[in-house]
């Protein structure tokens, strides 16, 4: 799990330090987690995902998902009152792919 977070932090440009600033953790903190050293909360394993772009079961269990569960689960972070613009917009862009 840990070697994971540190390769997808690395693959996303982040240094540690800003890496820590993001997640509003300290850099020794972030520093251990990445070794090992310490375990992480699940608010806290939360916030690498969002900020990674990452599955929970990736950073745990090495198990990439497919597209649509990691888009699926995006969508189902979208706060209620977008949702019918997001509607309105997948809507509009299936009528772009079908004149293609």
């Amino acid at each position: 799990m840990y070697t994971r977070i540190r390769k997808a932090r690395e693959d996303a440009g982040y240094t540690r330090e800003r890496f820590a600033e993001a997640l509003e953790a300290s850099i020794s903190y972030m520093a251990e987690v990445e070794r090992g050293r310490t375990g992480i909360s699940l608010k806290m394993l939360t916030k690498i995902c969002k900020l990674l772009g990452l599955s929970a079961d990736y950073v745990l269990f090495g198990e990439e998902r497919d597209a649509d569960a990691l888009l699926s689960d995006k969508i189902h972070q979208i706060d209620d009152k977008y949702l019918p613009m997001l509607d309105k917009m997948i809507n509009e862009l299936l009528l772009l792919s079908e004149r293609d």
